[in-house]
């Protein structure tokens, strides 16, 4: 240990093997992931608390791993506010509402120290900020300077004994509750059209008339397909905006299954059999690596693709319908479908280099990590002198929510590739963990001497299991909210990526994610506001 204690960096990296090792143990049907990393550091930390990682070290990867999530969440997370954003977003407020006033009638009545109490509500519900402005706001509640002197650690106690707790009874809460409510992540998914469902090709013969044009069928009927090919009088040709179908036209329509036969009840009926093959027509798959395409909506790039169209995207090992509006992202695998002698040109428009999609161009990350530290320094005054800022998470995960809405800004393309993305979140995600996890397990370790302790320890775990019950039942049960999609709430409201990368690896699809991002910003500011309520209402 002592060789630890000595060498940070081998002690990071011990940390991080040792974590994501034991992460991939299943330990009664769960495994822990990366949130792993956060436990081997705080019990390292503890058996030697000499044992540190620098603080610049995870609160780096901490801006890196929200500013990853938000670039992939960005589109989805503004389309939810216009819909079920605002309603999850109450809900998340009243959560912590709740929370807050029970916490605040338990360090009433237990035996604690009332600001020690307020520490561990900020350590149970694992915010680093609230619990900073608790620190800051004691000067202004406590006038005597003797009195100040010894209240100043005890919000720092408080939080390293709760949140280990805090991290710990959450994952527990979703583990045994995705048991209880017998949870089919896959079925979720699909419900909520998030899955990953085979797309197929398949021809309809046009029975109705006064359709609109190719363009506007889909928003028209509220489907999610495309349209490759027409079939007029025997010749096959590629549709180009504008077009329009007859009674007797066939059409090629790509989409699954559900949505290829609610096509076929609006235009006509479904052909027996494949669609028919044309030596004219031809398709291939090609990589998007050309930075020109990426971040600009489909529509448009098709009116710069004569004689070629857009049939389908593959994303990480999602293919889905590629839809007007939709936009492509670097790495993007798209069918093309066009002429034999297109496909060359088409393969040069998209790049289709691997080699040059490997080269992540980090300018645009840097940036964007730039941009998003600058608005986390800014301090918005609060009543009672104190002050509100998003700090090196909140600041890093709106200013990328933004960006990954935006796609691109003249020459600069935000989003990075789906794999340099899932790599630098969970490295980020893997340095933030060990740090934090050697800096509560020196606090956890000096703490566990004072019998006290067992108070501020139960405390923490009522805090910690009964806001994730009851965001896990009301959320489920009486919103009816996805299961997956409530965990990714309650991660949010917990503000703790190691919440969310456990949820993530039991859900393997984007709910999780979804409700994470829409909830965080909120949770962060709400966490730092009712923390700084809670300590002027115990004092």
């Amino acid at each position: 240990m002592q060789l630890l204690a000595e060498n940070e960096l081998l002690a990071l990296l011990v940390i991080l093997f040792l974590g994501l090792a034991i992460g991939q143990i299943k330990i009664f049907g769960f495994k822990l992931g990366v949130a792993a990393v956060l436990f081997v550091g705080l019990i390292l930390a503890t058996i030697e608390p000499e044992i540190q990682i620098s603080p610049l070290i995870y609160i780096v990867g901490l801006a890196l791993f929200v500013y990853t999530i938000g670039l992939e969440a960005g589109p989805e997370f503004f389309s939810s506010l216009r819909s079920r954003g605002i309603k999850h977003n109450l809900f998340g407020i009243g959560v912590l509402a709740v929370v807050t006033i029970e916490s605040f009638l338990l360090i009433k009545f237990l035996p604690i120290d009332p600001v020690e109490g307020a520490g561990a509500f900020t350590g149970a519900l694992t915010n680093t900020p609230a619990m900073a402005a608790i620190v800051d706001a004691l000067p202004s509640l406590i006038s005597d300077k003797g009195e100040l002197a010894a209240a100043h650690d005890m919000p720092v106690i408080g939080y390293s004994l709760a949140y280990p707790i805090g991290v710990l009874a959450v994952i527990a809460s979703i583990g045994i509750m995705s048991k209880v409510f017998r949870v089919d992540h896959d079925q979720e998914a699909i419900d909520a059209g998030v899955a990953a469902l085979p797309l197929h090709t398949r021809d309809i013969k046009i029975l109705k008339d006064d359709l609109p044009s190719i363009t506007d069928l889909p928003s028209k009927f509220g489907l999610d397909i495309t349209v490759s090919r027409i079939e007029y009088k025997g010749h096959l040709y590629i549709p180009s905006p504008g077009d329009t179908v007859s009674v007797g036209d066939i059409i090629s329509v790509v989409g699954t299954e559900e949505e290829i036969a609610r096509a076929a009840e609006y235009l006509g009926e479904l052909m027996p059999g494949d669609p028919t093959h044309d030596g004219r027509l031809d398709f291939r798959r090609i990589f998007v690596s050309a930075s020109d395409v990426v971040g600009v909506p489909i529509a448009e790039l098709q009116t710069r693709m004569d004689g070629m169209i857009i049939t389908r995207i593959r994303r990480g090992d999602h293919d889905i319908v590629a839809e007007p509006n939709m936009r492509l992202e670097l790495g993007d695998r798209v069918r093309v479908v066009a002429p034999p002698e297109k496909i060359k040109d088409a393969t040069k428009f998209f790049g289709d280099s691997y080699k040059k999609l490997s080269d992540v161009n980090l300018l645009p990350l840097t940036l964007g990590l730039t941009l998003g530290v600058l608005v986390g320094l800014i301090k918005i005054p609060l009543p009672g002198g104190s002050s509100l800022a998003l700090g090196s998470a909140g600041g890093p995960l709106v200013v990328a929510l933004i960006l990954g809405a935006v796609g691109r800004t003249g020459p600069l393309v935000w989003p990075i590739p789906y794999s340099a993305n899932l790599a630098f979140r969970t490295m980020g995600l893997a340095l933030f963990l060990a740090g934090i996890g050697t800096t509560a397990g020196k606090g956890f370790q000096a703490a566990l001497s004072d019998p006290a302790s067992l108070t501020v320890l139960g405390l923490a775990a009522i805090i910690a299991f009964s806001s994730a019950l009851l965001t896990l039942i009301v959320g489920h049960r009486v919103l009816k909210i996805p299961f997956g999609q409530t965990a990714g709430i309650l991660s949010g409201l917990q503000t703790h990526p190691a919440v969310l990368s456990y949820v993530n690896d039991q859900a393997k699809n984007e709910l999780p994610a979804m409700g994470y991002t829409t909830v965080y910003p909120m949770a962060m500011i709400m966490k730092i506001i009712l923390a700084q309520v809670l300590v002027v209402l115990v004092l």
